[in-house]
């Protein structure tokens, strides 16, 4: 399981990009989103900050009854397998990345 820290440091990774991520405090937050989201494509909502403030896991009481991907017959692919296929566009150059789906 990641954080959203460790998904965001590495989907940076992946697109060969430097940001700074900066931890805001829950209060922070839902005020940023409570103003943010007054604009037309806001960049943040009221309920985007709730549903981050919540693990997205399943439950043991629901794989115990095989409500997951493998009681589906799904079979998952790793996060390193799937994510530089589609973010290879967000990369310095793009599509001319010669690396473009390492």
């Amino acid at each position: 399981m990641l954080s959203f820290r460790q998904c965001m440091e590495r989907m940076l990774e992946i697109i060969g990009r430097r940001r700074a991520i900066v931890n805001t405090p829950w209060p922070i937050a839902s005020i940023e989103a409570a103003l943010l989201g007054w604009l037309p494509s806001p960049l943040l909502t009221s309920d985007q900050v709730e549903l981050l403030r919540h693990d997205n896991v399943v439950s043991a009481a629901a794989a115990a009854a095989g409500r997951t991907l493998e009681g589906l017959g799904v079979e998952a692919d790793s996060i390193d397998a799937v994510l530089p296929s589609y973010l290879w566009t967000y990369r310095v150059a793009g599509q001319f990345t010669k690396d473009r789906l390492a």
